[in-house]
């Protein structure tokens, strides 16, 4: 752990919510540009349920330019747009360690350049597009369609053509006439009334009740 001389980061607390890293850093630099050595900025929100005040984590070079920050930022008033101030604080930060820079290089970088579906997919995006017709053009060519098909004779299925024969032979022979036509009512016609067959066996037997009766 780290005596209280040789600490180097401190965190500047209670900043408006509303500031941004470049603006906080305008003024730290106006004084302290090139003094420390990692920067860190936390912004803020600003809402009607909740507020929450910007933070800023700077680790500088050595002790005195702690000292010299914390005597002009400590206590130092910031307003915002809307005229509110703010009184800052610096305080050491809870943790001294700063993020080591990132030396592995990752084995991977640069390979999707050699990917074989990479280069398929560029080898698609050089090809040129070809665009699909304009509405009316797809409408011209379903009508087209559909003249087309209108005109062709209807498919006889071999169900249709059996439920056809099925039909002619229940229907049983038709006679015709000379000119080919079916004649119906010859073939009604010459068949006997069973009305007619019961009024002239109605009229028999009132003949003979009438004969006997005399």
């Amino acid at each position: 752990m780290k005596d209280q001389l040789e600490k180097t980061k401190v965190v500047l607390r209670h900043l408006p919510p509303s500031i941004s890293d470049s603006a906080l850093m305008e003024q730290i630099d106006g004084k302290f540009a090139g003094r420390y050595n990692w920067f860190c900025f936390r912004p803020g929100k600003n809402s009607q349920k909740n507020q929450c005040h910007a933070r800023a984590y700077l680790d500088f070079k050595g002790p005195n330019d702690v000292s010299e920050f914390a005597e002009f930022f400590d206590g130092h008033v910031f307003v915002n747009e809307k005229g509110t101030q703010y009184r800052v604080q610096v305080e050491y930060a809870p943790s001294q360690g700063i993020p080591k820079p990132w030396t592995k290089k990752d084995g991977r970088e640069g390979s999707i350049f050699k990917d074989p579906e990479y280069l398929e997919f560029l080898e698609l995006l050089a090809k040129p597009v070809e665009n699909l017709p304009s509405a009316e053009i797809q409408l011209e060519r379903r009508e087209a369609e559909r003249a087309g098909v209108a005109k062709e004779a209807p498919i006889v299925t071999p169900l249709m053509d059996f439920v056809r024969q099925k039909r002619a032979a229940k229907n049983g022979p038709q006679r015709t006439s000379g000119n080919g036509k079916s004649n119906r009512r010859a073939i009604v016609s010459g068949s006997p009334s069973p009305k007619r067959d019961s009024d002239r066996s109605y009229a028999r037997t009132l003949f003979n009740v009438c004969f006997k009766g005399q």
